[in-house]
């Protein structure tokens, strides 16, 4: 991420949740849009990774992680990567 987008992170972050969720919105809004084709293949590939894992997991080859685990796991990764 370059300084200007830092800066302007910093200061998305100062603005109340509901004006955060605003400009988040404005912003997905913003990027281009998938075609239905395109979104049939991701969806598609989606599916199969679930069915992918459900087997490895049956399989005793994929171990599970509960929930607010991996939440906070990816939340100290989050806070490590910005702190960079």
């Amino acid at each position: 991420m370059n300084d200007q987008a830092k800066k302007v992170l910093s200061e998305a972050m100062a603005l109340s949740e509901s004006e955060r969720e605003n400009l988040a919105e404005l912003l997905l809004t913003s990027l281009p849009r998938l075609s239905q084709r395109e979104q049939a293949e991701i969806e598609k590939a989606w599916a199969g990774e679930a069915v992918s894992r459900a087997e490895a997991l049956e399989r005793g080859d994929l171990t599970a992680e509960d929930g607010a685990s991996a939440v906070t796991e990816l939340r100290d990764e989050l806070r490590s990567v910005r702190s960079k």
